[in-house]
C-alpha cells in the first residue's frame, strides 16, 4: 500500500522553499516578542521564543511543526549528540528538519561569547555532522544581549574567516547578505561537508537597551 499525497513529506531534504518562510517568521516574531532581560540564558529565551514562533506559524498556516530543545541521537548507538535549540519539521521523517542553534552574544565586556558561537558547541555542530547530518542547510541565532547588533555581526564575521579551515568554509567566501528576507536581517555562510555545499543562515536578534528602538540588524 503506497502513501498518497505530497511526495516531499517523505523527502530526504527539508524543502528549500520553506526556508524563507522560517527566516521571515523568526524575524517578524522577534519584533513583537517580549524581550528577555540582560541576565536571561539561552535555553529559557529559546523556549519562550519557540512558543511565540508556534503561534505565528499557526496564524500563517505554515506546513511544519516547531520543537524546542529536542534531542539529537546517533542513529547507530542511540547516544545523545546534543540538544537542538529550535527544530522545524516538515513531513514524516524525523531526521529531515531545519535546525537553529542559539547563542547569546555580547553578554558583557569580558565575554562576547563569539568563540562559543563559531566553536564546537555552535557552528561546528553542523560542520561535523552532529546536527543536520546528510541535510543541506541549518541556522544560527545570536541573541545580542546589549543590542549592539552591528558589532556582533562584525565580530562573528571575523571569527568565521579566522576559523575558515575548521568550519570547512568555501574558499574565498565569508558571511554574505541573504536575499531571502527583504529587510536585510539574515546573512549566510557556505560550507563544504562530505563534498556537498551546506548553507548556514545567521540571524542576529538584538535585545534593545532601555527604551531603545529594537533593530534586528543594526
Amino acid at each position: 500500500m503506497s502513501a498518497v499525497g505530497d511526495a516531499r513529506l517523505w523527502g530526504d531534504l527539508f524543502p528549500d522553499d520553506l526556508i524563507p518562510d522560517i527566516l521571515q517568521l523568526v524575524v517578524d516574531t522577534w519584533q513583537s516578542f517580549s524581550k528577555p532581560t540582560f541576565s536571561d540564558h539561552e535555553v529559557p529565551i529559546s523556549r519562550r521564543f519557540c512558543e511565540d514562533l508556534r503561534r505565528g506559524k499557526d496564524h500563517r498556516s505554515l506546513p511544519f511543526s516547531i520543537w524546542p530543545e529536542s534531542s539529537e541521537t546517533d542513529p547507530d548507538s542511540g547516544k545523545e549528540l546534543g540538544r537542538i535549540d529550535i527544530r522545524f519539521v516538515h513531513g514524516y521523517r524525523e531526521r529531515v528538519y531545519f535546525a537553529f542553534e542559539c547563542k547569546r552574544l555580547r553578554i558583557n565586556k569580558s565575554n562576547q561569547n563569539i568563540g562559543e558561537y563559531v566553536g564546537e558547541n555552535g557552528m561546528v555542530r553542523f560542520v561535523n555532522g552532529k546536527y543536520a547530518k546528510n541535510l543541506d542547510s541549518g541556522g544560527m541565532i545570536g541573541y545580542v544581549m546589549d543590542g549592539e547588533v552591528t558589532k556582533a555581526i562584525a565580530a562573528v564575521s571575523n571569527a568565521i574567516v579566522n576559523k575558515a579551515d575548521k568550519l570547512n568554509l568555501n574558499a574565498g567566501t565569508g558571511m554574505t547578505q541573504s536575499s531571502f528576507v527583504l529587510n536585510g536581517s539574515v546573512t549566510e555562510t557556505y560550507h563544504t561537508i562530505s563534498a556537498k555545499m551546506f548553507i548556514l543562515y545567521h540571524l542576529f536578534l538584538g535585545i534593545p537597551k532601555c527604551g531603545a528602538k529594537d533593530l534586528t540588524l543594526g
